[in-house]
């Protein structure tokens, strides 16, 4: 096995980026890889309370007017409790052919086979641009993608992508979009012994959810399956002897192509009433591509043929970043694809097999091959 890629996924898997972590050391030691490889690389923050969460941009050859490939992911990772796991969550230890720790599986060990495929293949491809995004705030909403696809400067000639969250090396062509919503009810406070003294926001929101708990989108998809929609969390008040002055409702519904989420709000505003207000707290498109699409078709079979998983129609049960791509470009073919498998994210105890991040570089240096080098096409 090429140790370069499994090398640079446990440094990553070592360096703390959770929500709460420091995503920027991580992405200049990824931008000095590529930088050395010939990459122009910059930083774009999303958060101007920490500078500190970035996102890197990484261009080839910015000035190339031909279309160009697009390579997408995240380096921030969910949180953890040390004390629940066997090793520590950073340790970056690789044991029996698999990655531990935080993040080896969601996406870290993507991101070290995406930057070590782009950086190999880099001086073979002259004037040509690739297009390389790594991305902060995925875990808490998609953040940084969304900044990013908000200046579509930073996309060059972009003309079809690859996303490397875990797919277990299958190829996916879409997953569901995702609307997160907050139903808020505001009252007036008071001792509970008087009740008629205050106006309680918990009694309005729950005639709310009487309403909401018998909708059903009732729209389905033949691969990505049916909308769901469903009540997540519900607050309200501060003390048990007091008449609550607010309460808020999450709900999330995730959604397929053809419907309308600004229709879809209005709906749901309706059936809960005026005495609640719906307020949209993350928007994600949901992203599907034809799979007989040309360039699709072309790597779903090269990818079938260096991993040796099948070459068939399969969609991402998550939403990822692919989705504030999608929201930019309507009908850029994009594909799911990375090492891990989905149910290994964000577990105790997380792993990744360091084959299939051995496996996802020589397919990602294949979709580069195909897309600049035709000619050149397996020698």
């Amino acid at each position: 096995m090429n140790e370069q890629e499994i090398d640079l996924a446990s440094r990553l898997v070592r360096m703390r980026t959770t929500t709460q972590g420091n995503e920027e050391a991580a992405l200049r030691l990824l931008a000095d890889i590529l930088a050395g490889a010939g990459f122009t690389c910059s930083l774009a923050g999303y958060d101007p309370r920490r500078p500190d969460r970035q996102s890197l941009i990484a261009r080839l050859f910015p000035a190339d007017p031909m279309p160009s490939l697009y390579f997408g992911g995240h380096i921030d990772t969910v949180p953890y409790d040390e004390s629940t796991w066997k090793s520590h969550p950073l340790s970056g230890h690789v044991r029996d052919g698999m990655l531990y720790g935080r993040g080896s599986c969601d996406m870290k060990g993507g991101v070290a086979a995406m930057v070590c495929a782009c950086a190999h293949m880099a001086p073979r491809l002259a004037d040509r641009d690739i297009v390389l995004h790594i991305y902060g705030g995925e875990e808490r909403g998609c953040l940084g993608s969304l900044n990013v696809a908000a200046r579509p400067g930073l996309f060059g000639n972009t003309a079809a992508g690859v996303v490397a969250e875990p797919s277990g090396l299958l190829a996916q062509v879409g997953h569901k979009g995702a609307l997160w919503m907050e139903l808020r009810a505001k009252g007036r406070a008071a001792h509970a012994s008087m009740p008629d003294e205050g106006d309680n926001a918990l009694t309005k929101l729950l005639a709310a959810v009487r309403a909401l708990c018998d909708y059903r989108p009732g729209v389905s998809h033949q691969w990505l399956g049916p909308s769901t929609f469903t009540l997540t969390t519900l607050h309200a008040g501060i003390n048990p002897n007091s008449i609550p002055d607010q309460a808020v409702l999450t709900l999330d519904m995730r959604t397929v192509p053809g419907q309308d989420h600004a229709g879809i709000l209005a709906e749901i505003q309706e059936l809960a009433g005026s005495d609640a207000q719906l307020v949209m707290t993350y928007d994600g498109l949901p992203v599907w591509t034809d799979p007989s699409q040309s360039w699709c078709a072309g790597a779903l079979a090269r990818a079938s043929q260096i991993s040796g998983r099948p070459a068939a129609i399969s969609c991402a049960k998550f939403f990822t970043d692919a989705a504030s791509v999608r929201r930019l470009f309507p009908d850029l073919p994009l594909l799911i694809l990375g090492p891990g498998y989905p149910e290994s994210a964000h577990v105790i105890d997380e792993c990744c097999p360091v084959e299939q991040i051995v496996t996802a570089r020589r397919i990602y240096e294949a979709f580069i091959e195909d897309w600049y080098l035709p000619d050149n096409r397996n020698n």
